[in-house]
């Protein structure tokens, strides 16, 4: 049975997300960011970085979310949760994957950090800033995207909708999605999903 190395609610949700929706059986290792279990020799040859996720089968280990999740759909292939290969609707999904975690990522943690996690005495309220109109931009041009469909690839929902899903809840942390009604709408047809609530219980 597959490890999955986790702590929520970091991005180890998108896995956890995936593994629901394609039923994947796994075991659990909770590795505890508040008392430094990611820093342990053990979990650094599973992860050189020190962070989660990580994802280990028999066949290989990987610690990188939205490629975790990527390939744990490829893996599934009836599943429904990716369009063939090779097709222009593959194309977008794969557009909408790397956007997540290349665009909105990166700006979600800069406000995180800056507004909420790190000691007073270390937030850069500018970075803060660059971080909200960052997120302000991209979350516009996907709400324009989504006026029309239900999901990001249209009335399917897939791998592309786990990985923006959780951006959408790091939004939502940051009090930022509400001034984006659109994308909060997508988010609470997301929530509906049985597999959202046993990654983010309410």
């Amino acid at each position: 049975m597959p490890d999955f190395f986790e702590f929520p609610p970091t991005r180890s949700n998108r896995v956890k997300w995936a593994l629901l929706e394609l039923d994947v059986a796994y075991t659990s290792h909770l590795v505890d960011l508040r008392v430094g279990e990611h820093h342990s020799d053990a979990y650094k040859a599973i992860h050189p970085l020190e962070v989660v996720p990580a994802y280990r089968c028999e066949d290989y280990t990987m610690f990188e979310s939205v490629a975790t999740v990527m390939q744990l759909i490829d893996e599934h292939p009836n599943s429904g949760l990716a369009p063939p290969p090779a097709s222009p609707a593959r194309a977008a999904y794969y557009q909408w994957c790397v956007f997540a975690s290349a665009e909105l990522d990166p700006a979600l943690a800069d406000v995180m950090l800056h507004t909420m996690h790190l000691a007073s005495a270390q937030r850069v309220p500018a970075i803060a800033e660059r971080g909200r109109e960052r997120f302000h931009a991209r979350a516009q041009m996907l709400a324009l995207t989504l006026q029309d469909r239900d999901y990001i690839l249209g009335e399917q929902f897939s791998g592309a909708d786990i990985v923006l899903g959780y951006c959408c809840n790091w939004a939502a942390y940051t009090g930022m999605i509400g001034a984006h009604p659109g994308l909060e709408a997508y988010y609470a047809r997301l929530a509906e999903r049985p597999a959202f609530a046993q990654v983010f219980p309410s």
